[in-house]
């Protein structure tokens, strides 16, 4: 049978080749995801000809700082992103005071009707949100809580997929733990909060950031559940750019400065949180 193996030299020639295929694959799809990225950062500094130039322009021939501050003005930063925050934080905090016991519940309890519970969970999140706007705009007017931030954050108090990725973290969790702990007297509060909740925080911060990121990108409920804009948010602010002018031509450099400014609150978020990211990524609970 030693015949019919390759020799060494055909297998290492095999590995170089495959290694070079996944760094070239790897380089092109860094370029697919950041390219966009950087020509709207970097269009953020052109003139008005450069931004509205035919022929891509990835490097300005004069930078021009003003478009952060037009931008901002035009945008009006200081109303909308006040709103953005104040709905952001809101929703993380209650999503998480709803979604951490509920994952708990569903993850180490036993009570009853558990698993028909869960399967509407699952199944709520299969549903499009286009199927259920209209019945929440009718609810919250009769209501009366339209054009207020408790509408903004209601809504987005539970959420399924966060019960489900937390729920997954609980289950990891190694059993003699618990028991552990429950044999030295610990309520279900206390091996909840003490004891499973250290282990699992990775994933809760991941999925904290997650629905601070789509309240804070959020534009579809911004108008489903707004008749002004007394509590609308950045992403509705960036939009009202497009109609930005100098003369006849649109300021596509003032847009792209305004979706930069946007952009800077999730780019910090991700940057204190990518520890705790790449760890709930590779969470597999204690052994």
């Amino acid at each position: 049978m030693d015949q019919f193996k390759k020799p060494a030299k055909y297998k290492k020639k095999n590995s170089l080749v495959g290694k070079i295929l996944e760094c070239l694959l790897l380089a092109f799809l860094f370029i697919l995801f950041v390219l966009p990225f950087y020509y709207m950062v970097i269009s953020s500094f052109k003139t008005t000809i450069e931004a509205m130039a035919t022929k891509p322009v990835f490097w300005p021939s004069k930078w021009v700082f003003t478009n952060f501050r037009d931008a901002w003005k035009e945008a009006n930063f200081s109303k909308y992103g006040l709103n953005s925050i104040i709905i952001s934080a809101s929703v993380v905090v209650t999503c998480l005071a709803c979604s951490v016991p509920a994952a708990f519940a569903f993850g180490r309890l036993q009570f009853k009707f558990k698993k028909p519970l869960f399967a509407i969970i699952l199944s709520d999140m299969m549903v499009p949100v286009q199927c259920i706007f209209l019945p929440l705009f009718l609810i919250f007017a009769k209501l009366g809580i339209l054009n207020t931030y408790g509408s903004m954050i209601l809504l987005f108090t539970y959420s399924g997929s966060t019960i489900f990725f937390i729920r997954n973290a609980f289950m990891q969790v190694n059993n003699e733990v618990l028991e552990a702990a429950r044999l030295d007297g610990a309520s279900e509060l206390t091996v909840m909060f003490k004891v499973t909740f250290p282990m699992v925080k990775p994933v809760v911060v991941t999925m904290a950031l997650m629905a601070f990121l789509r309240r804070w990108n959020d534009y579809f409920w911004n108008l489903s559940l707004t008749t002004n804009d007394k509590v609308r948010t950045l992403p509705y602010a960036i939009n009202s750019l497009n109609n930005a002018t100098d003369g006849a031509l649109p300021r596509w450099e003032v847009t792209m400065a305004g979706a930069t400014l946007l952009m800077a609150p999730m780019l910090i978020a991700y940057i204190f949180a990518n520890k705790q990211i790449k760890n709930a990524f590779v969470y597999s609970g204690i052994k």
